[in-house]
């Protein structure tokens, strides 16, 4: 008798697994998987200095150039004509002064990723705080889903072009989709391996494309004149301009792990130029393209079919199938793009808030993978403006964005961020300056904006249709805002 209790009271005393022992062999199972598929996990915390073994500078260049390298700038060129009414050469001025403006800023922060240390949103905290950096890693999250929703539709315009539509575009979309994931999945290293030497193929076939389709190519007139032109001028301008600000808010994701030893100037200057001479080189071609729509019927048929893919497709089709395979690869090329924009976006879910950090950088990859493909599957058939509209957007919020850190970087804090106060709220500032900067930029940019949906008071004094300049009244609406408000938030608060 007494031995039976004693069995009962030995089996009572055994305790039962909790929910947080089930959670934590699951964690343990993760980590060795991660471990053995070599997937990254330093997820946003600084990179200490002897972690840092990114040793080729020249990565700044190709990284930039691969990733600018994409049928998304032949895209921008493409709305000069057909949207803005422009000509050839007021086109091609308005190219070459905005992508200047553009990069620079993008240019800048790259070279503020070797010398810290620190994630772009990370980075961000040091302005905005822990609570306004949510704002600023949410519309990052939207910038680089809406950026990867529209370059695979224009993956999916070109497969559809190389099977004569036998293969439906969301067939497209979700092959490039699937293909940038596997890369994306292993984080920066195999990303950077990637970028290397993915511009090469890429130049080669756009080189060709420029071969075969220059015959076509005219120099067209503008079609307006006088303040007409000068507002289709601006709005063209502040769809080059809403392009490459789009990656200031992840520039320096791709150069934390290089040593703090390089040369600051060298970081910058390979890094503009490996952004700004696609831009320029790519956007002037899809200008060029779209000047065979007026003269050819062919042309134009491609266009309103298939769009941009439509035109390159129609450029190629002498060469019949090696045009196909052309194709093939200008499409593929868009992985290009897509994978630091999978990449940024998985990081910045990471920075809204502490809970996050603990759930694998992989995870929100596949996420976000699953979110832009839905998206770009339902709005193919409004690329157009979709783009322009998309664009804009992004412009009226990345300069303002870009100006306050710029701002805080050079007046506030002469270059002295405090790496261990990355993730304490109580050591970084409270936000209020940084968030209302952006709230007011874009009160701003509402008096100059010029979109199908909405046109501001000064934007409609502009020419006939109205120019944009909202871009431009963002930046200095925000600006003076953010340097009262944060002189204010320093003097109260300390930080």
């Amino acid at each position: 008798m007494n031995i039976h209790t004693e069995k009962q009271e030995t089996i009572l005393d055994v305790e039962k697994p909790s929910i947080y022992d089930y959670a934590e062999a699951v964690s343990l199972h993760v980590s060795d998987r991660q471990n053995k598929l070599h997937l990254e996990t330093q997820g946003i915390r600084p990179v200490p200095e002897d972690q840092r073994t990114h040793t080729r500078i020249l990565d700044n260049f190709t990284i930039w150039c691969s990733i600018d390298t994409t049928l998304a700038n032949v895209s921008i060129g493409v709305l000069a004509i057909p949207v803005f009414g422009l000509g050839f050469w007021d086109s091609f001025a308005c190219i070459l002064i905005c992508n200047v403006i553009a990069v620079l800023p993008g240019a800048f922060f790259v070279s503020l990723g070797p010398r810290y240390g620190l994630r772009q949103m990370v980075l961000s905290r040091y302005s905005f705080g822990m609570l306004g950096c949510i704002l600023a890693a949410v519309v990052n999250i939207i910038v680089c889903l809406g950026w990867s929703v529209i370059n695979v539709i224009l993956a999916g315009q070109l497969l559809a072009t190389v099977s004569d539509n036998k293969l439906p575009m969301y067939g497209g979309i979700i092959l490039v989709a699937a293909v940038t994931l596997a890369i994306t999945v292993f984080g920066y290293k195999v990303l950077h391996h990637f970028e290397r030497w993915a511009w090469i193929v890429m130049w080669i076939a756009f080189f060709i494309v420029f071969g075969l389709g220059v015959k076509h190519m005219r120099v067209t007139p503008t079609s307006e004149t006088g303040a007409t032109e000068a507002g289709a001028f601006l709005s063209f301008a502040a769809s080059i301009i809403g392009f490459n600000p789009g990656w200031v808010t992840c520039a320096a994701d791709y150069s934390v792990n290089m040593p703090s030893t390089f040369d600051r100037r060298i970081v910058f200057t390979l890094a503009f130029l490996g952004a700004f001479l696609p831009c320029v080189l790519l956007q002037t071609l899809g200008v060029g393209l779209t000047t065979a729509i007026s003269a050819n019927a062919a042309w134009s048929l491609a266009y309103d079919t298939n769009g941009v893919g439509g035109l390159v497709g129609q450029a190629v089709s002498p060469v019949g199938a090696f045009g196909k395979f052309l194709l093939v690869i200008l499409a593929c090329g868009i992985i290009t793009c897509n994978v630091p924009n999978n990449y940024s976006a998985s990081l910045s879910v990471q920075t809204i808030a502490p809970l996050f950090q603990r759930v694998p950088q992989w995870f929100f990859t596949i996420l976000a993978t699953i979110v832009y493909t839905v998206a770009a599957c339902v709005g193919a058939e409004h690329f157009a403006e979709l783009l322009e509209n998309f664009m804009l957007l992004i412009a009226y919020y990345c300069g303002p964005y870009a100006m306050i850190l710029i701002l805080e970087h050079n007046v506030f804090r002469r270059g002295v961020y405090p790496v261990e106060s990355w993730n304490s709220a109580k050591e970084l500032p409270v936000g209020v300056a940084a968030v209302s900067g952006i709230v007011v930029g874009f009160g701003g940019a509402l008096l100059g904006m010029n979109q199908s949906w909405f046109v501001g008071p000064i934007s409609k004094r502009i020419g006939q249709y109205g120019g944009d300049v909202g871009f431009e009244l963002a930046i200095v609406f925000g600006s003076v805002t953010f340097l009262g408000l944060r002189y204010l938030e320093r003097r109260i608060f300390g930080r």
